[in-house]
């Protein structure tokens, strides 16, 4: 009887021992995954989401598609020409970043905004936005994100440790000009970095306006609906180890990088904007962050047919007229 409660112990042991193994594993692969440098993640992301059957649906995404390729073609075009310096910046951790501002020639424009890419992009992709608030007369900064673009780093900050770098470049615009008023305006997990950042201490009151467009609520939340979309899988006990490795890794752990928790603390009007297609980072997203904020000046625009951080081209009349509206409404 002793021999076999031995036996017993042995086997748990080891069949215990082979599943941490397998967890550590596991969780190591979907850490390089999710927020290693250059993983080709958002590749695989787009390749599970799916795909409309509703003819009228499909027509209208291939509409937006092709708005998009030739605005983001023209505006790198743009962008080269009307870049006037590009910046470094060192973090608080002592990466450096790096970044492209568009000034304007009369030295008396105190309108700036600061345009904050998605995951796994750079700023260059998203200068149809800096020019769109270019020719109306603003300055413009964008930033590529850490371990993005031009800007050191091995690990994606997914909004958290960027909440700090963002505020580092605003800082910055204030240093260049004293009287600067800003909008903030993000995309995706920038629009996430946005929405973290709005509930520092530190978050500058230069800042009159913040835009967030296709966000998400919080890194868990987020990568719990890849984790099932993708492998079809609960999120205990994966997530868990992946957040802790994250956090000896990375230096964040994904339970942390929360946007309702910043949200409460945030005192900027904020803009709330997704697309009722999106499926990237789901649209009922949406409702949570902006019941989250705390601010009473806030507004939603829901764009109907727009896949993620596509509403721009699906409806791009209405995400102007909306955007400048607010802006001007609350500064």
């Amino acid at each position: 009887m002793v021999m076999t409660f031995k036996k017993f112990l042995f086997v748990v042991s080891i069949c215990a021992i082979v599943f941490l193994c397998v967890l550590c594993y596991a969780a190591n692969y979907m850490l390089n995954f999710a927020i290693v440098r250059q993983s080709g993640s958002n590749d695989s992301i787009h390749k599970m989401l799916a795909v409309s059957e509703d003819a009228e649906q499909v027509a209208r995404e291939q509409r937006a598609a092709l708005l998009e390729k030739r605005m983001t073609l023209q505006a790198q075009e743009w962008g080269a020409a009307a870049c006037t310096k590009t910046q470094e910046l060192t973090a608080e951790d002592g990466i450096v970043l790096h970044g492209y501002f568009f000034m304007q020639p009369d030295s008396s424009v105190h309108r700036w905004a600061v345009i904050v890419h998605g995951y796994n992009d750079i700023a260059q992709e998203f200068w149809s936005y800096a020019q769109a608030y270019y020719e109306k007369g603003w300055n413009v900064l964008t930033p590529d994100l850490r371990a993005s673009g031009k800007s050191q780093g091995s690990f994606i900050g997914m909004g958290w440790l960027d909440r700090r770098d963002i505020i580092l470049w605003l800082s910055e615009v204030v240093k260049l000009d004293a009287q600067a008023q800003i909008v903030l305006h993000g995309f995706s997990m920038g629009a996430a970095a946005v929405m973290m950042a709005s509930g520092e201490k530190d978050f500058p009151e230069a800042v009159k306006v913040c835009i967030e467009d296709s966000g998400y609520s919080s890194v868990w939340v987020e990568f719990k609906d890849k984790l099932h979309k993708m492998y079809h899988l609960p999120s205990f006990p994966l997530m868990h180890a992946v957040s802790v490795l994250s956090k000896i890794r990375a230096g964040y752990s994904f339970c942390e990088a929360d946007c309702v928790k910043q949200l409460r603390k945030n005192k900027t009007p904020m803009l709330f904007i997704h697309g009722d297609a999106d499926d990237y980072n789901p649209f009922y997203m949406q409702d949570i962050v902006y019941e989250a904020d705390a601010c009473e000046q806030k507004e939603k625009l829901v764009v109907h047919g727009a896949r993620h951080v596509m509403s721009a081209f699906t409806e791009p009349d209405v995400y102007w007229n909306t955007v400048w509206n607010f802006i001007e409404e609350n500064w």
